[in-house]
């Protein structure tokens, strides 16, 4: 079973569709945060700042996960992101993705429970670690 966390409203049971339509609806707002998260335990968390978005995959709540890097981008920020608290972070632009990739990214968690190959990785819990494609 699927749970799709946008802000303060849970959808449980989510179609595929749904989910992407709530990505897509981001998008094309330039802001946003969502969570999916399955029944057995891995979550994606997405963040959109304008052209930009933080995506985290995660094993299970409280897991320092992975998020998807873009190594050629900027080392500085260049968006803003509001998270589902109201918080406002920057990240750099190196640790965030073109929002194009998140179609795929989250097609690709809802089918197989794992992170994107088409995108390298970091490893949250070991910085040192070298990104995975």
């Amino acid at each position: 079973m699927w749970m799709l966390h946008t802000g303060h409203r849970t959808l449980r049971e989510p179609t595929r569709e749904q989910v992407l339509l709530v990505v897509q609806e981001a998008i094309a707002a330039g802001c946003g945060a969502l969570s999916v998260e399955h029944e057995q335990g891995p979550i994606l968390v997405v963040v959109v700042g304008g052209a930009r978005a933080m995506v985290m995959r995660l094993a299970a709540a409280g897991d320092a996960g992975h998020h998807a890097i873009e190594l050629a981008a900027s080392l500085e920020p260049s968006e803003r992101y509001t998270l589902t608290n109201s918080q406002v972070d920057q990240y750099a632009d190196r640790d965030t993705v073109d929002t194009r990739h998140l179609v795929p990214i989250v097609t690709h968690f809802l089918a197989t429970l794992d992170r994107w190959p088409g995108m390298p990785w970091q490893n949250d819990e070991s910085v040192d670690e070298v990104p995975t494609g």
